[in-house]
């Protein structure tokens, strides 16, 4: 029993270290490289088929969105995140609300549109970004690599299907 606990303490422990460490990575006072992160969280867990994942994360950030997220942002920043706010947050929604991973690729499509907009408009700090397109289902989606890891399939023969069609140079 305790060595369960134990071991329950060490794999939150690393899951918080390690989603730190990426938030530190994103480089800013901002709740942008949060957002960023937890985005990327949930791209990471739809490439896995892990839907209960991406439902956490998304309702991680569907609570930073509703909360706080224009912080450390200038009056231009914040207007382009409240023009983009309220599809971020039903998307976000409709990811959280599910563990079925096709229903949550449907909403992420649109939630990676949204966050690009973001990103572009607000002309935050974040690291080098791919913009990468899978034709299988004409949908885009970030990535902090240049590795194809297409999160809407996961089966061997479509997993690396897709082409980066845009960089983002880290600001």
């Amino acid at each position: 029993m305790i060595t369960r606990k134990i071991f329950i303490l060490i794999i939150v422990f690393i899951s918080f270290a390690s989603s730190s460490f990426a938030q530190a990575a994103a480089g800013d006072k901002t709740n942008v490289g949060k957002i960023l992160n937890y985005y990327l969280d949930i791209k990471n867990a739809l490439i896995n088929d892990d839907g209960t994942t991406a439902k956490i994360k998304a309702n991680e950030l569907y609570y930073l969105l509703s909360t706080d997220p224009d912080k450390g942002m200038t009056n231009k920043q914040a207007r382009v995140l409240a023009d983009a706010l309220e599809p971020l947050l039903h998307n976000t929604k409709g990811i959280g609300e599910t563990v079925f991973e096709d229903e949550q690729r449907r909403y992420f499509s649109q939630l990676t549109l949204g966050l690009y907009g973001l990103l572009k408009g607000t002309k935050m700090n974040y690291p080098k970004l791919y913009l990468q397109y899978s034709p299988l289902n004409n949908a885009y989606w970030l990535s902090e690599t240049q590795v194809i890891k297409n999160p809407y399939y996961n089966y061997k023969e479509w997993a690396t299907t897709g082409k980066t069609t845009e960089v983002l140079a880290a600001r």
